[in-house]
């Protein structure tokens, strides 16, 4: 009898967790396990997928195929198709209002012709314009605002950034830009207002690096130019930022600081900029984080912190070990929620850098609604974009821990808190986690292999740490039999919701009651919910 009871118990907590993450909706696409994927996008109309698929047979020819969902996952048209000149494949894409443009190349030579498909989601007319008069480039991003295309890559090893009018084929190439020891960080749309904002670091002097947040028109006027020349104590440098809006024309960069030349991370700025371009810097240490190495037991973060207290004593900037780059701000009112990652980098002699030092890589581009290509072989897009370069040898990033802060925009701390990676090791350079904030409660949720991965936390307390929950379907009636882990990808969507996509094979019982299998691209909504995690003790 007891034996049944703890049986029962057990069945019913593994319910309780279970529910915590439920696959609630799902979409699917016939299609072949290692098919080229689906993009995401959002858009005025709904949710937007597409890719181009090579026919079938010994042809060079692509079809673009794209379906739009509205948030239950649910699609009118399903499946609408155009053409694709023969030999040309997708390169970049982005969407303006109802919208949606393809840009695309034949071939991923600098140099290899490119043409611009655009969509209009509501009427599924198609329209094609030729580009013919940009620069040869080395495309990192592509973006369309008010019936201008924007092309940003690199030329002769400096960046470069031009505005085609679609209407009157005019070209204009922005000013500032191009030169030596320049790097573009990111690139924001700013459809209120009709510009371009860009975020360059060029080298200064004394081997610093100086920092410029630049206005553009769409005709590539600049018509603000904002100098970051003011930062903290001499030494100290800004690491990495990213630069988000907080209403009114008001903006702030959020990001990790410290001291470059030593590569030593210290801590994390929060910069305010008002309309005027007028900035100033609010600096946290680790003294401002004491819940910094709650990612460790309890006897090495007691360790840790002594140290933090033995550099305070000494009047000295505590450092932190590792790497800690932003990867994610979100807003309220009143307060931002920041999540940053800590890793270390390995095979080191690849040459290879993360964030404002990198002479290469480092743009910030969000693969959740925008994406361009990276500069080293990226997991998520691999056979998606094959222009992406590589290295002779390739970097591997172990993750040691994610840290999450919520910050009142007055300035004070409101609560921090940290998760471990388990020293996870990938090739993949950016952020995979993704957060989720909904009121008091944040989600932190990442996929390794075939199991997900959840982190909750409430009013800043851990409640609990990477639960992990298996991959599940819509339909109880069926069962994944396959999954192609290369082609899992997690995004957050809206609220508590995110969506998981891919490739699996399922198997069905087809109307005849015989079993069945199924090739598919899927769709999956998931809900999550601390609430529904209800650890108790069992009984001796």
């Amino acid at each position: 009898m007891k034996k049944y009871i703890l049986l029962l118990i057990l069945f019913t907590l593994g319910q309780q967790v279970f529910a915590q993450v439920r696959f609630i909706e799902r979409y699917e696409v016939a299609s072949d396990m290692n098919d080229p994927l689906f993009e995401m996008i959002d858009s005025d109309v709904g949710l937007v997928s597409f890719r181009t698929l090579p026919e079938k047979g010994l042809n060079l020819r692509r079809n673009f195929q794209y379906f739009v969902t509205d948030s239950s996952l649910n699609s009118k048209e399903g499946l609408v198709v155009f053409p694709v000149k023969e030999g040309y494949d997708m390169l970049g894409y982005d969407t303006d209002g109802k919208l949606l443009f393809a840009l695309m190349t034949k071939g991923f030579a600098m140099n290899a012709p490119k043409y611009l498909l655009q969509v209009n989601l509501e009427t599924k007319q198609g329209k094609e314009f030729v580009v013919d008069n940009v620069l040869d480039m080395e495309l990192v991003e592509f973006l369309v605002q008010d019936q201008k295309a924007m092309f940003m890559g690199t030329s002769e090893t400096r960046p470069v950034l031009q505005i085609h009018d679609l209407v009157t084929k005019s070209v204009h190439t922005l000013q500032g830009i191009y030169g030596n020891d320049t790097q573009i960080l990111q690139i924001r749309k700013m459809p209120e207002t009709k510009t371009l904002e860009v975020v360059l670091s060029r080298k200064g002097l004394y081997r610093s690096r100086d920092l410029f947040i630049n206005t553009y028109d769409m005709a590539g006027n600049l018509i603000r130019e904002l100098k970051v020349d003011e930062f903290a104590d001499p030494g100290q440098e800004i690491m990495d930022g990213l630069l988000v809006s907080t209403g009114a024309y008001q903006e702030a960069m959020v990001g990790a600081f410290g001291l470059a030349r030593r590569n030593d991370y210290q801590g994390m700025y929060i910069m305010n900029i008002n309309e005027f371009g007028e900035y100033d810097f609010k600096l946290y240490t680790l003294q401002d984080f004491p819940n910094f190495y709650n990612y460790l037991n309890e006897k090495n973060k007691a360790k840790r912190d002594r140290y933090i207290q033995k550099d305070l004593d000494k009047n000295k900037v505590p450092v932190i070990n590792s790497k800690y780059s932003i990867r994610d701000v979100r807003q309220t009112p009143d307060a931002y929620y920041v999540y940053f990652d800590q890793y270390t980098i390995s095979n080191s002699r690849s040459g290879y850098q993360n964030g404002i030092y990198s002479t290469a890589g480092g743009y910030r581009y969000d693969r959740w609604s925008r994406m361009g290509t990276t500069i080293i072989n990226d997991p998520y897009l691999a056979n998606r974009f094959p222009m992406a370069g590589s290295y002779q040898t390739v970097p591997e990033y172990r993750y040691v821990s994610a840290h999450f802060a919520k910050i009142a925009k007055t300035g004070q701390v409101i609560w921090d808190n940290a998760i471990s990676y388990d020293e996870m090791v990938t090739n993949y350079p950016e952020a995979f986690g993704e957060v989720a904030v909904v009121g008091d409660d944040l989600y932190h949720m990442f996929v390794e292999d075939e199991t997900i991965k959840l982190s909750f936390f409430r009013n800043g307390e851990r409640i609990f740490e990477n639960q992990e929950f298996d991959l599940g379907l819509v339909n109880d009636g069926e069962r994944i039999r396959d999954t192609n882990r290369e082609s899992l990808r997690l995004i957050h969507w809206y609220d508590r919701y995110y969506l998981l996509s891919g490739t699996q094979r399922v198997r069905f019982m087809n109307d005849k009651g015989v079993d069945e299998v199924r090739e598919v691209y899927f769709l999956s909504k998931i809900a999550v919910d601390g609430d529904l995690y209800r650890p108790e003790d069992l009984p001796d």
